[in-house]
């Protein structure tokens, strides 16, 4: 057996994928995968591998697995593993390394494309394990799962010399590992019944609750019990921009996203309550306005898997550390039979949001909300950073219960979105794949276009193109400097159809539903082309949310 075929029987559960660009050190990973007709993508870019490994992962539950060579290889993985860190998705990269004999030889790439690649990849990952024999395979892949699922989830490194890659395995000291050991989260600490009941008499006694649900409760499972718990108490949802999807949004419990960029509606709920019960969410600084919403007269319940992240970025109250799911359901326990006594209190505060377009021009929030009516309950909305998804967090409603869209809000930066569509069509095999992107971020990655169509996955990728990097255009505008982001125009329909893909493109507000609507409908990949202004911005300011509420 080598070890390419062993790595495989350790990695791989029902229905896994592999991501990654081969290089000679990783061959035989990719014979054993051929061989076993394992769905491994060959991608164009390992930064585009390393992010459809975390879609993957957030879609099903399972760990992903994306895999590179040495060196530059190494490299082009440390912005995907630093948002899968960010946003605590479990990823298990296998990373070949410098062989054994040639230790000495890494600096300053003596040894070919050698570099101290561990401490490079350490800083961005919660382990890096290293096989330094090959009787040690199972140990270090056993424990990279371990650390990778288990509390707080987040990435991990394999690194295996050349020398072991290319040799055979050592079955001496085997490791059993079951599909369970591949998921997560692995553990679901059960929160101490004292403080639930804490929590209980805090929410009986509130005249203004709402749980602000994070990231936390989607990739945890948690979503249909915190689902449940609203609905059992009529206690409203407020959520993080990667929260979308802990409620079914049409649902009248739900009031938005919080943050720069939320709603109004959230952000003027989230300011009016008198209790937050916040639930696996980390409050980072987008999600609330610098820190300053919950604000300092607030009560905050803080709920979270890492005890250190309770009130290190909000003071908290209360602090519980547990489980996202654990809790919600020990807390619905604790609340059995009591209810909110009037109708959701949410109802009042109805703001009337900005109107989307202006005459026939296309707006951003055109397109998302054609992309709202369109997708159903089943489909995914695969967005990118910057003000991709945050037009998405505004005007598309998650319509069911768990993850339905996808955002890379943990290091936030741009190119997420083209491998992170490949990871979410072989997660979600039925329904429909769409991935929102900008033009600066589709630069990133479009030659994935390739890609998608060389497995023939059936992905719709819609293209803001206002020609420019728009959110640092506006910061610009604000501070009275020169425009430096402005792009020369590129034809991304073009670009699409020299790849194999369909390319529609849309310049009239009229016509943009239907547009999409009949990219939707074209078997294999698509890319739509909406042109839009740089001047259009989905970020709502605190100042905007205090006028709203005090004029």
């Amino acid at each position: 057996m080598t070890v390419g075929e062993r790595l495989l029987e350790l990695i791989a559960g029902p229905g896994a994928a592999l991501f990654g660009v081969p290089g000679g050190q990783t061959l035989p990973l990719y014979a054993a995968s051929r061989a076993a007709a394992l769905r491994h993508v060959v991608t164009r870019d390992e930064r585009n591998a390393v992010t459809a490994a975390d879609a993957f992962a957030r879609l099903t539950g399972a760990v992903g697995v994306c895999d590179a060579t040495v060196g530059p290889g190494a490299t082009n993985l440390v912005s995907g593993l630093a948002e899968a860190q960010a946003s605590s998705i479990p990823v298990v990269a296998l990373v070949a390394d410098t062989r054994r004999d040639a230790e000495h030889l890494r600096r300053h790439s003596v040894a070919s494309q050698s570099f101290e690649q561990s401490e490079t990849l350490a800083p961005v990952t919660k382990w890096v394990g290293r096989v330094h024999e090959s009787a040690a395979l199972d140990e270090v892949v056993d424990q990279a799962l371990r650390v990778a699922t288990a509390g707080r989830p987040g990435p991990v490194v394999v690194s295996i010399p050349e020398d072991i890659f290319l040799g055979s395995a050592d079955p001496s000291r085997p490791r059993s590992i079951a599909d369970r050991d591949r998921r997560f989260p692995r553990h679901r600490p059960h929160p101490e019944p004292e403080l639930v009941e804490a929590v209980a008499a805090r929410i009986k006694t509130a005249e203004r609750p709402v749980i602000l649900a994070g990231g936390g409760v989607v990739f945890s499972g948690a979503a249909l019990a915190l689902s449940a718990l609203a609905e059992g108490c009529s206690l409203p949802v407020v959520t993080s921009l990667n929260g979308k999807g802990a409620i079914d949004e049409r649902n009248r419990l739900s009031a938005g996203v919080v943050g720069g960029f939320g709603s109004q509606r959230g952000n003027l709920v989230v300011q009016a309550a008198d209790l937050i019960v916040a639930v696996g969410t980390k409050h980072s600084q987008l999600g609330t306005h610098g820190w300053r919403l919950p604000s300092a007269g607030q009560t905050v319940v803080h709920a979270d898997v890492d005890a250190t992240e309770i009130g290190r970025a909000i003071p908290a109250h209360i602090g519980v550390v547990a489980d996202a799911r654990s809790f919600c359901l020990s807390l619905a326990e604790a609340l059995e039979g009591w209810q909110l006594p009037a109708a959701p209190w949410i109802d009042a505060i109805r703001p009337a949001e900005e109107s989307a377009g202006d005459g026939d021009v296309v707006h951003p929030a055109d397109v998302v909300g054609a992309l709202d009516r369109l997708l159903g309950p089943d489909d995914v909305l695969v967005c990118e950073a910057s003000l991709s998804s945050g037009w998405a967090a505004r005007y598309f409603r998650v319509k069911r219960a768990g993850p339905g869209m996808l955002a890379p809000r943990g290091l936030a930066g741009l190119g997420w979105a083209p491998g992170a569509a490949l990871g979410a069509r072989l997660a979600r095999p039925q329904g429909r794949v769409v991935a929102l992107t900008g033009d600066g971020g589709w630069g990133y990655g479009l030659i994935e276009t390739e890609t998608a169509c060389r497995y023939g996955l059936d992905i719709t990728t819609v293209v803001l193109n206002n020609s420019s990097l728009a959110w640092i255009r506006h910061v610009e505008s604000r501070m009275k400097m020169p425009y430096s982001t402005d792009f020369t125009d590129v034809d991304f329909v073009a670009t699409a159809r020299a790849m194999g893909a369909a390319g529609r493109r849309v310049e009239r507000a009229g016509g943009v539903e239907a547009t999409i609507a009949e990219a939707l409908e074209t078997p294999g990949p698509s890319v739509v082309e909406a042109i839009v202004s740089p001047e259009a911005t989905p970020i709502v300011s605190y100042g905007a949310v205090r006028r709203a509420a005090y004029g």
